[in-house]
């Protein structure tokens, strides 16, 4: 049975919406969720959002009031919706949401990923650098440890990045915090892809199908660092002050 979830993905935050239940319980459900999180009204606003709806049956009202809800009260941005039925489907295209039949997925350049596959039949087509991924996405909280956000784009993060999050994007990713967590820019194999945060303390930083170790061991400096970028020069990544 489908569950009430609400997590990140690779547009910001996915809210997965349980299909048995009626649909005033959905919005109490999700009320209290979203609710859970300290200082709640703060702690989402200015978060993209897709809806997941399954295959309940929506009208325009209803998708349209729920969206409101959203945008007025907690400050969300509503911009995507998974909706394979047709009449939300057709509500939620009316309302300016992208919409999906399923929900896409990212398909992440990993190593073991790679051996498993079989050669493609012609070289695959090179990622976009990221100046050209104008799909940016803007986060103006931190995330906390255990989350994980995925976008398909630049990943710009008004906050901190705590340890054991991990922040993924096709694109570059920029936290204006300090950076704690596991980021993995340029997840598609874009190598001009950049890391920049305002104090660089992951364990391991990824770019491309590159890793490296954090160029500084946690505890050894405890004075404020200065800003700093990841990038990838020679085929290693390196980093330098900004």
């Amino acid at each position: 049975m489908q569950e009430l979830e609400i997590k990140g993905w690779r547009n910001g935050l996915l809210i997965v919406l349980p299909e048995a239940d009626n649909w005033d319980g959905v919005r109490s459900s999700l009320e209290a969720r979203l609710n859970e999180a300290k200082d709640a009204r703060t702690f989402w606003r200015g978060a993209q959002v897709t809806l997941d709806f399954g295959n309940r049956e929506l009208s325009l009202e209803a998708v349209e009031e729920l969206c409101s809800w959203l945008r007025e009260f907690w400050g969300l941005i509503p911009l995507a919706a998974v909706a394979p039925d047709p009449q939300t489907q057709a509500a939620c295209e009316k309302l300016v949401l992208k919409t999906y039949e399923v929900l896409p997925t990212i398909q992440k350049a990993t190593a073991d990923r790679e051996a498993s596959e079989q050669p493609a039949p012609q070289m695959a087509r090179p990622a976009p650098p990221s100046s050209e991924l104008n799909n940016a996405l803007y986060l103006f909280r931190s995330v906390r440890s255990g989350q994980r956000i995925e976008h398909s784009g630049n990943l710009v993060i008004c906050g901190d990045v705590s340890a054991d999050a991990e922040v993924v994007a096709t694109g570059d990713i920029i936290v204006v915090g300090k950076l704690r967590g596991r980021p993995h820019a340029g997840c598609q194999g874009d190598e001009s892809a950049k890391i920049v945060a305002s104090e660089l303390r992951a364990p391991q930083l990824r770019i491309a199908g590159k890793i490296a170790a954090a160029p500084h061991e946690e505890g050894l400096r405890t004075e404020k660092r200065s800003a700093e970028v990841a990038r990838i020069e020679n085929g290693e990544i390196h980093v330098f002050p900004l």
